[in-house]
């Protein structure tokens, strides 16, 4: 019987000998090697192939990922082809009331060739419809992916600058003010399964900030008031995603928690819990009907600048930020995204967000449900990394208006 196993399992499965990577031109050979469920030395089996793909397909820097089972000589044999990483992508906004800003954001999501992302964002307030310099503003981000090729990974950001801070009062603009600001935050990721962003993982940190505001224009608001934030941070996710490059598969799972509070140098004691639940259906082929649910808390010495506002193009569409505000919401959104033709980079999309934000603080303009329905278009260049063009219009039912949303990527 022993023999017979023996026999049965030398005939199902090859060692590794060796593994061969084409294609690599920027990146390191080792930021593929770290992704894949089997080494030099390793049994073959079935699934190996797959899951590989699957893997290094999800880093986003590879259009294409072709795994092969070991030849006779038990060599594996990857072939990739490398996206390019590096975006520079001037944006610009306006809102009804002429409010108006524009950008500059560049992006590199290989730098090293080791799959770290760096970014880099300077923006200018410009008054009514780009007609003066109101503020000026910086922010930039690092996210240093598997340090020394471990699980875990680490994500540095900071913003400083001048920027215009409008409130709102029951979703009409009641007031502008110049906001002096400044803040850092770095958070740990430990991934609990076997590569970060798949499975489980938990996260840590820290944040601060400081702001102070001068008031410009509209009526005074007694409570918005200069702050030093200092916050503890927390929190888990669970990722089962497959990145087709041009639709997603799967399903995702997000809690974080921010605790700010005197003992750390605060000004404020301040609680906030954010969740959010994603699933990604595909039918027919590329079609995939998308859902998410998202939902969030805070409680303590609420602050107006510190509020959720969940009236934006990745929120609940067909709402502008001010419309939307308050210290607790739930708001779900059913989306289909359907490609004109099997194989397209170009996909039609249909959708409808709705649900509710409320509590002591805040504003919003409608008590009751706020629901935004529309439809719009994704653009995929697959030879850019993150490289999904979007463009959304939608009519917010409290509002009675169409909003119009020109970004990236999903809209989740």
């Amino acid at each position: 019987m022993l023999a017979f196993a023996g026999g049965l399992y030398a005939d199902t499965g090859k060692i590794v000998s060796s593994i061969n990577i084409d294609g690599l031109k920027r990146t390191e050979e080792a930021t593929v090697l770290r992704e894949l469920p089997f080494y030099i030395g390793s049994v073959w089996q079935d699934e190996f192939a797959s899951i590989s793909e699957r893997r290094v397909r999800n880093l986003g820097i590879f259009s294409e990922v072709v795994v092969l089972p070991p030849d006779e000589s038990g060599q594996v044999n990857l072939r990739v082809k490398e996206r390019w990483t590096l975006w520079v992508l001037p944006q610009a906004s306006r809102k009804d009331n002429g409010a108006s800003s524009a950008s500059v954001v560049v992006d590199e999501h290989n730098l090293w060739g080791l799959n770290h992302h760096i970014r880099l964002a300077y923006k200018r307030d410009t008054g009514k419809n780009f007609s003066t310099l109101k503020g000026t503003s910086y922010e930039t981000s690092y996210n240093w992916r598997r340090i020394a090729d471990s699980k875990l990974s680490m994500v540095m950001s900071g913003t400083w600058g001048r920027s215009l801070f409008d409130a709102y009062n029951n979703g009409i603009h009641a007031a502008q003010y110049l906001q002096r600001a400044k803040s850092g935050s770095v958070l740990f990721n430990y991934a609990l399964d076997e590569v970060p962003e798949e499975g489980w993982n938990v996260a840590f940190g820290f944040s601060g900030s400081n702001a102070s505001y001068r008031f410009l224009s509209g009526t005074p608001q007694v409570d918005l008031v200069g702050n030093r934030i200092r916050a503890l941070l927390a929190g888990v996710s669970f990722r089962a995603i497959d990145d087709q490059i041009t639709w997603l598969s799967g399903r995702a799972f997000d809690y974080a928690v921010s605790a700010a509070h005197r003992g750390l140098g605060s000004t404020v004691n301040s609680y906030s819990h954010v969740a959010s639940i994603r699933d990604y259906y595909a039918f027919s082929g590329e079609n995939t009907f998308n859902i998410r649910l998202n939902g969030a808390l805070m409680s303590g010495d609420v602050q107006r600048s510190g509020i959720f506002d969940i009236g934006n193009r990745n929120g609940l569409r067909g709402y502008y930020p001010g419309e939307l505000q308050g210290t607790h919401y739930l708001y779900g959104t059913f989306e289909g995204r359907f490609p004109i033709r099997e194989g397209s980079n170009f996909q039609l999309v249909a959708f409808t967000d709705m649900g509710k934000i409320g509590g002591r603080v805040g504003t919003s303009v409608t008590r009751g449900l706020a629901v935004g329905a529309g439809g719009g278009f994704r653009w995929t260049m697959r030879w850019l990394a993150k490289g999904t063009l979007r463009g959304d219009m939608a009519y917010g039912v409290a509002t009675k208006r169409w909003r119009f949303y020109l970004g990236t990527g999903q809209a989740f």
